[in-house]
């Protein structure tokens, strides 16, 4: 078997990791987008031979962890005989955020009916592409129903992470899903978007919650910046809300985006049907009698509704690095994000003691450290790296 990292081995997100038999069978994991940092744009270039440029032989599979945009965001440069492989609720709400996109004429109609072609997959089957079986495991991350992959050919056995964290709504079933499905590998591809940052450990989703309740008692008129994909997030914010008797409000697409997870949700945590009101005008007056949470993001109708609530309290739910002047965006959210927010934040990904944890789980002989910018720390796991 042999392993290539085509993207991703000093940098957080954009990664691209081939799995190549010895028969010649070729799949890929992930296809995304590099970062913007620093001021400036990066390249999307990504010129693969057999993946995105013709070659004597072509992959046959690509398949994606999650769906956020570093980690799918190119894959309308695949080569259209090439399946696409996505777990099936990730499918849909991936579908959801690109065709508004597409109505907004930021993605092209062509690119969203790639999307419908994309083959799905659920836990626990087992793929099997020519002589490599892949089974998905689903983790916790800030991208609901993301996926790990343990890959098998030529008697090895290869478990990459993707994205995940142990911190998170489920975060409890990360490890006990690696017991039970993968055990000891030859070889573990592993996220490290955190080991450039201080060992600490990072807040749980719940003692998010509970701050989140704090601020809602003390404040009757909330907007909340986050992801609108970040499904754990906003439900602990929901809840949240719904234990201070405020009103939660958000925008069409976001209520569509929690209308779908609500539709397929087996746990209450992700019941929101008849308790999420869409942002109108009429109900301005029950919001100021109330009190109320609104997500917001940096549009036309959020910057309208918190002109009408001069006094609010902002709350900023994301990683403080779209703050840094060096970010390529920093401007835009300078303008929107006032100095006084709140900053709730805690991070989707594993932090130093959940790597840790994954590289004892599973005793890999050798250890490539993706998605990150500090590798040599994987150094203090006592495990090979390559």
């Amino acid at each position: 078997m042999k392993i290539i990292v085509h993207r991703g081995t000093h940098q957080i997100g954009g990664c691209v990791t081939e799995i190549q038999s010895n028969k010649g069978t070729r799949i890929a994991i992930d296809i995304g987008e590099n970062l913007p940092s620093q001021n400036q744009e990066v390249t999307q270039e990504l010129n693969i031979e057999g993946l995105t440029i013709q070659g004597q032989n072509n992959f046959k599979a690509v398949f994606i962890t999650h769906y956020h945009g570093d980690h799918i965001g190119l894959y309308h440069k695949i080569l259209p005989q090439i399946p696409i492989y996505m777990g099936k609720i990730s499918k849909e709400i991936y579908k959801i955020l690109q065709t508004r996109l597409a109505k907004a004429k930021i993605i092209s109609e062509e690119d969203l009916a790639q999307i419908e072609h994309f083959k799905t997959y659920q836990i626990p089957e087992k793929i099997t592409i020519d002589d490599i079986t892949i089974t998905p495991i689903e983790v916790d991350h800030s991208a609901f129903n993301s996926h790990m992959f343990l890959i098998e050919a030529d008697g090895k056995r290869v478990l990459h992470t993707g994205d995940f964290r142990t911190h998170g709504q489920r975060g409890s079933k990360v490890l006990e899903a690696i017991e039970k499905y993968v055990g000891q590998v030859d070889c573990l591809i592993c996220e490290g978007t955190t080991l450039s940052r201080e060992k600490r450990s990072c807040m749980t989703e719940n003692e998010l919650q509970r701050k989140a309740k704090e601020i809602f008692q003390d404040n009757q008129y909330t907007f909340l910046m986050c992801s609108s994909t970040n499904i754990d997030r906003i439900a602990a914010i929901h809840k949240a809300t719904l234990q201070t008797n405020r009103l939660f409000i958000c925008d069409n697409y976001q209520k569509e985006v929690l209308m779908y997870i609500d539709s397929i949700a087996r746990s209450d945590l992700y019941k929101f049907k008849g308790k999420v009101l869409s942002y109108d005008e009429n109900i301005l007056d029950m919001m100021k009698d109330r009190g109320f949470v609104m997500l917001v993001r940096d549009n036309y109708i959020s910057k309208e509704v918190m002109k009408k609530f001069p006094k609010s309290t902002f709350v900023y739910s994301q990683w403080e690095g779209y703050l840094n002047p060096e970010f390529v965006e920093y401007k835009t959210m300078q303008e929107f994000v006032p100095n006084d927010a709140i900053h709730l934040h805690t991070s989707g990904h594993a932090d130093y003691e959940a790597i840790k944890n994954v590289c004892q789980l599973v005793k890999p002989k050798i250890l490539i450290p993706i998605h990150g910018e500090n590798p040599k720390v994987f150094k203090e796991m006592r495990t090979r790296r390559v």
